[in-house]
């Protein structure tokens, strides 16, 4: 009964989805199966800070969008409580150093929720990964030979846990904790407010059910929990099943050098005097600084 439920949730999930995906020039919508890349930061490229939501860095790496709604029911009693079309888009993206591997998270979010009492309920983001293949299930792995690492931050602390799961009830904390992340409550232009969340792990980090990060395609999928919406547990917004992760991506060409003003006023002067040679290109055809991807 439990297959066909999830069977429906899931049909109903496809056809919410497509009929809420508006278009966005600036960002690339993604849905399950498909492949992305990581973006490659070069390492002359330094963050001020490993984890700030904020960088720069950011607004130079292609941003992905995907639809989360309500995690399918798993229990026939939550049946009731469950509507595909609740739910929202999650933004992302995916960068890489030659020692790190970073995800960026971004969704609106109507309030801050940052503590769990008795009847109230902190905001949330999780990152799946298989450690097996994308034959595993997306909802917590399919036993103890397919399961998944989960990267898990709330809103009610600065730590960010490191997890693995193989199957409903199996969670468990991992003794090594080499993911970090740092995230940040934004009020936008459109005054419309949002939850800007990093987490990051090294590539060589080392220990049992720990996601490899340095080669080939590595299947995630997302996580959110509404505070204010009563969202706990199994109660959540997912991406169903999984988008698959290019983590090695080819390095970028090398770019031309960059010139100052006062280089490219030199080298000018010096070209009036030898003529038929190489030209200084003007200051529209001079790439932009840490234009990498």
């Amino acid at each position: 009964m439990i297959a066909a439920m999830l069977s429906v949730a899931i049909s109903s999930l496809v056809l919410a989805q497509q009929a809420t995906t508006v278009a966005d020039p600036t960002v690339q919508d993604v849905h399950a199966g498909e492949t992305i890349p990581a973006s490659r930061i070069p390492d002359n490229i330094y963050l001020r800070d490993a984890n700030s939501p904020d960088d720069i860095i950011w607004n130079r790496i292609p941003v992905y969008r995907t639809f989360v709604t309500a995690a399918p029911p798993v229990h026939p009693s939550t049946a009731l409580r469950f509507d595909p079309k609740q739910g929202q888009h999650l933004y992302f993206q995916l960068a890489r150093t030659s020692e790190r591997f970073y995800v960026r998270m971004r969704w609106h979010d109507d309030s801050q929720n940052h503590k769990t009492t008795v009847d109230t309920f902190t905001d949330g983001a999780a990152i799946q990964f298989a450690l097996n293949g994308a034959d595993t299930s997306y909802m917590m792995g399919s036993g103890p030979e397919k399961p998944v690492n989960i990267w898990y931050w709330r809103a009610d602390t600065e730590a960010v846990g490191n997890l693995a799961a193989g199957g409903f009830g199996s969670t468990s904390i991992l003794q090594q904790e080499p993911v970090s992340g740092k995230a940040a409550f934004r009020l936008m232009e459109n005054q419309e407010s949002e939850w800007h969340l990093v987490m990051s792990r090294r590539l060589d980090s080392e220990g049992e059910h720990q996601i490899g990060l340095e080669e080939g395609l590595v299947p995630i999928a997302f996580a959110l929990w509404q505070g204010a919406e009563d969202q706990r547990d199994g109660q959540k917004r997912v991406s169903h099943n999984w988008i698959l992760v290019d983590v090695a991506p080819a390095p970028p060409p090398p770019q031309p050098p960059i010139l100052s003003a006062e280089e490219r006023s030199r080298a000018a002067r010096a070209a009036e005097g030898h003529k038929g040679e190489a030209v200084i290109p003007e200051d529209k055809d001079v790439p932009e600084g840490g234009s990498f991807y």
